[in-house]
C-alpha cells in the first residue's frame, strides 16, 4: 500500500508543477534550446526532481506524524537528509544554470560523506582480497566511498537526455537492488527500493513519452545517489551478495560515464565535465533519424521514446545477468566483461554510419 501512496504523490506533484508552469517555467524551464545536448523544441520544467524527492518526504512525515518511528523510516529519512546537498545543489542548478560542475561534484560528495557517517554505507567488499584488505582502513575506505557514491550520482545525470531514460534506468537497477535483497533475506531494504520506483514511476507518468516535465539536475543527482546508497548498503548488510553483482546492475551509467571521461580526455581532448552530444544515447537518437520511418509524423515524433526503450533494453543486458547470475561471481564478471564489450562495439558502429556528421530537425516533442 506504501507504494501506492508514494506514487499518487509523486504523480499529484508533477501534475501540479506542470499546471502552475506559468508561474515559475520562466526559472525553471529548460529553456537553453541551442545547447549540443538538447533535443527537445519547446521550453519544459525541469524540477521534476522536486516530485520525485517531495513524494517521499511527504510519506515520511506522513508517517512519523501517525507515531511510525520503525527502523524502516529511519533508514528512509536518514537518506533523505543525506542526499539533500546532492539534490539541493542540482536544483540550484535547474533553477539558476548557474553552479559549476565542480561545484555539483562536491556536494554529490558531502551527500556520500554525509552517508557514510550516518547511514554507516561504505565501500567495504570488492571480491578482491588485495582491496578489500586495504579498504578495513577508513583512511582507505572513506574516499574510495566517496568517488565512487559521486560517481554513481554524477552517471545518472550523464545518461539524462531523453524522456524516460535516466529515471527508467534507475528503477531497473533499483528493482535489481531489491531482488537481490529479497533473495538474501533483507525485506527493508525491498521496501526501501519499491518506494524509491515507486516515487520514480509517479514522475514518468508525466515524463515518458510526453515529455511534460524533466528530472533536471536534482532528480538525476537524487536517484543516483539513492541507487548508489542502497547498492553500498546491500553489500554490506548481505554479504550473501557479491560486489560484483551489484556493479553489473549498474553497468549502463558507469560504462557510459568512464568511456566518456576516456573520450574526452584521449580523443577529443577535452575537459573531462564539458558537455557535449556524442554519447551513446545521442548516437542512438541520430541513428533514428536517420531511418526513412522516423519522417513519419502520423503517430506523432516517436525518435525521442524510441531512444529510451532501445536503451532501456541495453540497460536490460545488465540488469536482469546481474540478479540471475548471483550465486557465480565468475559468471558475474564474464557477463560484465561482454556487456563492455558490448557498449563499445555497439557505440564504434552508430559512429561508424555516420551519425556525428548526420544533421537531423529539431521538431517540438510537446505543445504546451
Amino acid at each position: 500500500m506504501e507504494p501506492v501512496l508514494v506514487f499518487a504523490l509523486a504523480f499529484l506533484l508533477s501534475a501540479a508543477l506542470i499546471k502552475t508552469r506559468g508561474w515559475h517555467l520562466r526559472m525553471t524551464g529548460d529553456s537553453d534550446l541551442a545547447s549540443v545536448q538538447k533535443v527537445h523544441g519547446v521550453s519544459v520544467p525541469r524540477i521534476g526532481g522536486i516530485a520525485v524527492f517531495g513524494s517521499l518526504l511527504l510519506y515520511v512525515l506522513a508517517a512519523l506524524a501517525y507515531g511510525n518511528r520503525s527502523a524502516f523510516i529511519e533508514l528512509l529519512s536518514l537518506t533523505l537528509a543525506c542526499a539533500l546537498p546532492a539534490f539541493g545543489a542540482g536544483l540550484v542548478e535547474d533553477m539558476t544554470k548557474a553552479v559549476s560542475p565542480a561545484v555539483r561534484l562536491a556536494m554529490t560528495m558531502v551527500a556520500a560523506l554525509l552517508g557514510y557517517f550516518l547511514l554507516t554505507a561504505s565501500l567495504t567488499r570488492t571480491g578482491v582480497p588485495f582491496f578489500d584488505h586495504a579498504l578495513q582502513f577508513t583512511l582507505v575506505a572513506m574516499p574510495v566511498t566517496l568517488v565512487a557514491v559521486s560517481g554513481v550520482s554524477n552517471s545518472i545525470n550523464l545518461i539524462d537526455g531523453y524522456n524516460g531514460l535516466a529515471s527508467g534506468v534507475c528503477c531497473a537497477v533499483l528493482l535489481g537492488i531489491g531482488a537481490l535483497g529479497y533473495a538474501s533475506g533483507d525485506t527493508m531494504l525491498l521496501q526501501m527500493t519499491l518506494l524509491c520506483v515507486a516515487a520514480l514511476a509517479g514522475f514518468m507518468m508525466w515524463n515518458f513519452p510526453f515529455g511534460r516535465i524533466f528530472l533536471g539536475d536534482g532528480g538525476a543527482y537524487f536517484a543516483g545517489f539513492v541507487v548508489a546508497e542502497l547498492a553500498l548498503l546491500l553489500v554490506e548488510r548481505d554479504h550473501a551478495v557479491g560486489p560484483w553483482s551489484v556493479l553489473l546492475l549498474s553497468g549502463y551509467p558507469v560504462t557510459e560515464t568512464l568511456f566518456s571521461i576516456a573520450r574526452r580526455r584521449l580523443v577529443t581532448r577535452t575537459p573531462a565535465a564539458e558537455p557535449d552530444a556524442q554519447h551513446l544515447h545521442h548516437l542512438v537518437y541520430r541513428w533514428i533519424s536517420l531511418q526513412p520511418w522516423s519522417t513519419d509524423t502520423r503517430l506523432g515524433d516517436l525518435r525521442n521514446p524510441l531512444t529510451t526503450v532501445a536503451l532501456w533494453l541495453l540497460n536490460a543486458m545488465a540488469v536482469v545477468p546481474a540478479v540471475c547470475l548471483r550465486d557465480s561471481e565468475l559468471s558475474t564478471i564474464i557477463w560484465l566483461g561482454g556487456f563492455v564489450v558490448c557498449y563499445g562495439t555497439l557505440y564504434c558502429s552508430l559512429y561508424r554510419a555516420g551519425t556525428f556528421g548526420a544533421g537531423f530537425v529539431q521538431r517540438p516533442w510537446i505543445e504546451l
